[in-house]
């Protein structure tokens, strides 16, 4: 028989039974960690079994190669903390049983912890998806000849530098992030807050391309930081302070690896670099499914598993998947009914098609363009798309417990306070961002 001493373990039992059952966070997570929760900073020990194993070959008379299945270097920290404390009054008087806890008791306060729980997890795909699986609109800044983007490399990443090569009587002197004066336009304000963690690589020709970097710090318009030379272990791609140039080659150090050439003047009819999804697509009922075949190549492409994928849309993409005319007569393959649990609504494409409100899914603003003389673009603020996240259960590990909780007398009161603390944090191994993708979009 439950008591009123039993309250505040059957208010958080219960209360995680309504948030487990309807967040969409559970449904695309994994809680496959190590360690104990007890307070808020812990750190528990992720188990990242390897996707890539090793078959050797057997020699007769020789020892076989012992391969390294779990790798338990990544650490989850359990960042994240949030509390209930509130008052009810004759608290004695509105139950008797745990059973008997107040249904609107136990909603309003799932409802709370539910958003916050899918806003953070939802967020962590912005963060942490892998340079090179953002699904939009990406911009490539033309090189006029005039200008170029370089990258100096680093033990852990690079930093990219825009710089033009000022005309002074005919002939180009060199890097300066100064006025052109043959078209007496500024060369772009390039580098924003916006474009933090979004795929940036260097390109001179279709033949000169480099691979995709995240960008991971904004220093100013001209300036940013790379990471994630390799998305398993943040080593560089080139040895530590290397030059990459795009546009001019210049000193026989362009792209090395990915290109054939020999680093000549490209001229005014080379590229210089891009930055992925900078724009958002808009999505429509026409290319909506399109989109969500995109998420699922870029899935392929890192040979990731098929089983539990799972693909988050609002609901205003809901509807557009009902719509789109590759889905008819009969529309998204409704496979749930009665209770929704998690948001599921159906399978499209090998995703199991979850629906979050749109304020939980993940907002950004992307670029907008106006052009000028080749690489004289000015990028600025413009629309705000969506983070549509596509996944394999692997990609975050989700972990928490409720710490706390207790009720005790209200001072100067004849009431009682209920106190809970709950505890969770999440984290995405390095070698688990292509497990992830994100389409940004606008619907």
């Amino acid at each position: 028989m439950s008591t009123l001493n039993d309250f505040g373990e059957q208010f958080a039992s219960k209360v995680l039974q309504k948030v487990y059952a309807r967040a969409v966070a559970p449904a695309i997570v994994n809680k496959d960690y190590e360690g104990e929760i007890k307070k808020p900073g812990d750190r528990v020990n992720i188990l990242s079994f390897l996707q890539e194993g090793e078959l050797g070959d057997y020699v007769v008379g020789s020892d076989m190669t012992v391969g390294q299945i779990i790798d338990a270097e990544d650490v989850l920290i359990v960042e994240k903390r949030k509390y209930y404390h509130f008052s009810l009054d004759r608290l004695e008087n509105l139950f008797t049983y745990g059973a008997d806890i107040p249904e609107q008791l136990l909603e309003t306060h799932s409802m709370l912890l539910e958003k916050t729980m899918d806003e953070y997890v939802l967020n962590k795909f912005g963060e942490e998806v892998k340079a090179g699986n953002w699904i939009g609109v990406d911009i490539v800044v033309a090189g006029s000849g005039q200008t170029m983007a370089s990258v100096t490399t680093t033990a852990t990443g690079g930093t990219v530098t825009l710089s033009t090569n000022v005309e002074v009587g005919g002939a180009d002197t060199g890097p300066s992030p100064a006025e052109n004066p043959r078209d007496g336009l500024l060369y772009p304000t390039m580098f924003q807050t916006v474009d933090l963690y979004k795929g940036f690589r260097l390109r001179s020709s279709a033949s000169f391309v480099s691979p995709w970097w995240r960008i991971s710090a904004v220093t100013n318009s001209m300036v940013a930081t790379l990471t994630e030379w390799d998305e398993e272990t943040n080593g560089p791609d080139f040895a530590e302070n290397y030059t990459l140039r795009g546009v001019f080659g210049g000193d026989g150090r362009s792209f090395p690896k990915y290109g054939a050439g020999d680093a000549s003047l490209i001229g005014f009819s080379g590229l210089g670099w891009e930055i992925q999804a900078a724009a958002p697509t808009a999505i429509t009922s026409s290319v909506i499914y399109e989109q969500t075949t995109l998420l699922s190549e870029a899935l392929d492409e890192g040979d990731i598993p098929t089983d539990t994928r799972t693909l988050v849309l609002p609901p205003a993409g809901i509807t557009m998947l009902r719509q789109a005319s590759e889905l008819q007569p009969t529309g998204i393959a409704e496979i749930y009914s009665g209770t929704v649990l998690n948001g599921r609504v159906g399978r499209i494409g090998g995703f199991e098609v979850i629906s979050a409100s749109g304020a939980r899914v993940s907002t950004r603003a992307g670029h907008s363009t106006a052009s000028g003389f080749g690489a004289d673009i000015s990028l600025t603020t413009g629309t705000v798309g969506y983070l549509i996240p596509a996944n394999h259960k692997g990609f975050i590990t989700y972990a928490d417990k409720w710490s706390e909780s207790r009720v005790v007398d209200a001072e100067n009161q004849f009431a009682k306070k209920y106190q809970g603390l709950y505890l969770f944090g999440a984290r995405v191994p390095k070698g688990r961002r292509k497990f992830g993708a994100i389409l940004f979009g606008s619907v």
